[in-house]
């Protein structure tokens, strides 16, 4: 590996790239009745590369068999689940995925892949 190579676009050139709506989590405010609700910046374009994570995996990974997850693969840096912070979500194909947890290469090479689970509508 070159250091510096940004390997995902080297990867985007090769296979397709997949749209999709990134929606950058700005933070939290308080319903009506009194609840926290994520609040999210408007959707901007991205693009990059959304793979099913392949069930066989899922008891590896502690995963909900009930659910479906993603791994997408971009050149933005994603704001992942913690304490006291939604995270931001993605819609690819009229699904919305809640972004759980990310492999931060972003320093070095310029990308993330991030675990996203998809949400109800």
């Amino acid at each position: 590996m070159i250091p510096g190579a940004n390997l995902l676009n080297a990867a985007l050139r090769i296979i397709q790239k997949q749209n999709f709506t990134y929606y950058a989590n700005t933070g939290r405010t308080t319903n009506s009745i009194g609840l926290d609700v994520a609040v999210y910046a408007a959707g901007i374009p991205a693009s990059g590369s959304v793979q099913p994570v392949p069930r066989n995996l899922y008891a590896n990974m502690g995963l909900d068999f009930q659910k479906n997850y993603y791994n997408f693969f971009l050149q933005n840096n994603i704001i992942d689940i913690d304490r006291d912070v939604s995270g931001d979500q993605f819609v690819y194909n009229s699904a919305r995925f809640q972004c759980l947890s990310k492999t931060n290469w972003f320093a070095v090479e310029g990308w993330d892949q991030v675990l996203c689970v998809q949400v109800p509508n």
